[in-house]
């Protein structure tokens, strides 16, 4: 592992990774929120994407131990624009796996994941109706966002809990080639990422600090937000450890090490 002064001088560099491979990539995008607050020009996005004021919107609120009542998730969103909001959250994953429950996300045209624990998230919903709905969505020019546990989420290859040796679990498929990390500089996770990305050669890390995001389409990605986004190349046989820093406005391109 790297020492924190090898750390330092590596963040120094910014760039674009060379440009890999994705198979087929969706239509719609991807809003990556690294918790903490959530600043208008993020929100405002992912309602853009959504359709604005045509946007129909389903909340997954599953990662929170304690939701937030559904009348105030549907308020709080309706009060951002939205025509239409559903919530969408069960506790049981055959419920979660059946036509039934993710009928309304067959509607929508975004998707937003709260925060709290990305276990509770995968244990319900990963391989199931709900993963293959919400790429469904992106195929069809949706939007899906997530915020902290929402974040995570996201990648199939998914930091579960604990630092600095990163307990791993299993996500949704939605960015491939990546490893999410949240609340990257506020929580000091910068050596939970490097060996998450060290332990699965091929993956790139990315770490979003709060109230910051990423907007994705395919593998181009844009920085939302008030603070910085830091993207780890792994190492491969062609290449060397290699540390970027992002800044609101800043783009880059996804790439797997070789």
């Amino acid at each position: 592992m790297l020492s924190a002064w090898m750390i330092a001088g590596l963040l120094i560099t910014s760039g674009f990774g060379d440009e890999a491979t994705f198979s087929n990539p969706p239509k719609g995008a991807l809003i990556i929120v690294g918790g903490g607050g959530l600043p208008s020009t993020i929100v405002d996005r992912f309602m853009e994407l959504a359709g604005g004021n045509t946007a129909k919107i389903v909340v997954i609120p599953t990662a929170s131990e304690k939701p937030d009542p559904e009348e105030r998730l549907v308020s709080r969103w309706k009060g951002r624009g939205a025509v239409s909001v559903k919530v969408l959250h069960t506790t049981d994953r055959k419920v979660a796996d059946t036509e039934e429950f993710v009928a309304e996300l067959k509607e929508a045209s975004g998707v937003w994941i709260g925060g709290g624990s990305q276990t509770r998230l995968s244990n319900v919903y990963a391989g199931t109706a709900v993963e293959r709905e919400l790429k469904a969505l992106l195929a069809r020019g949706g939007v899906v966002g997530g915020t902290s546990a929402g974040a995570a989420i996201q990648c199939q290859t998914m930091i579960a809990h604990s630092k600095p040796v990163p307990v791993m679990g299993v996500g949704f498929d939605l960015l491939p080639g990546a490893i999410i990390d949240q609340h990257f500089l506020a929580r000091n996770r910068m050596n939970r990422l490097l060996y998450a990305v060290q332990d699965h050669p091929g993956l790139v890390g990315i770490g979003i600090d709060e109230a910051t995001a990423i907007e994705v389409h395919g593998n181009e990605c844009r920085v939302l937000g008030d603070s910085f986004v830091t993207l780890v190349l792994g190492t491969g046989t062609k290449r060397p450890l290699d540390i970027q820093t992002f800044s609101a406005g800043k783009s880059f391109t996804i790439s797997a090490a070789e």
